[in-house]
């Protein structure tokens, strides 16, 4: 019977519980955006960004993760809004200008709310959003989803990382 157990102990140490909960994580989001009939790619990343090697660490990612997709996604929103309202033409060089000098005041916000940590996902989100909606019939909708998908995969991550 101990000899069982050891190569079962072997076999978690050389694979790791980050790379176990990391697919279980992965796969629980799989499932969640299979019953909301939705692409996992956003909570996935998010999942795999999010999962550390003990909670406490998991926890602080995930906060961080929390708060620069919110940023992301609320600046995502306005520009969506301002390009749509100001008629800039997609994907040439005004809407390219537009897009890049947004990351200004993504970056000073998380400055200013003291959440450094969270710069660069606040611009991935916020990229995500204005660069991948392309000319959707509805990039509110297409963002507000980007912003709940990513905190699902957080959410999953955090939860996995605890439970084992």
């Amino acid at each position: 019977m101990q000899s069982i157990e050891n190569k079962k102990d072997r076999r978690i140490k050389f694979l790791g519980m980050r790379v176990i909960k990391t697919v279980i994580a992965v796969y629980i989001c799989f499932l969640i955006s299979f019953i909301k009939k939705s692409l996992p790619f956003y909570s996935v990343i998010a999942a795999i960004l999010c999962m550390q090697n003990d909670s406490k660490n998991s926890w602080q990612a995930g906060k961080s993760r929390i708060i620069g997709t919110l940023i992301g996604g609320v600046y995502g929103f306005i520009a969506i809004i301002l390009i749509s309202f100001f008629k800039i033409e997609l994907f040439n060089y005004i809407h390219y200008l537009v897009l890049s000098l947004f990351l200004i005041p993504i970056i000073y916000s998380n400055v200013y709310l003291k959440a450094p940590n969270s710069t660069y996902i606040s611009c991935v989100v916020f990229l995500s959003i204005t660069v991948s909606h392309g000319g959707d019939m509805a990039p509110m909708y297409f963002a507000l989803n980007r912003v709940i998908d990513t905190l699902i995969g957080i959410g999953v991550s955090l939860v996995i990382n605890r439970a084992l």
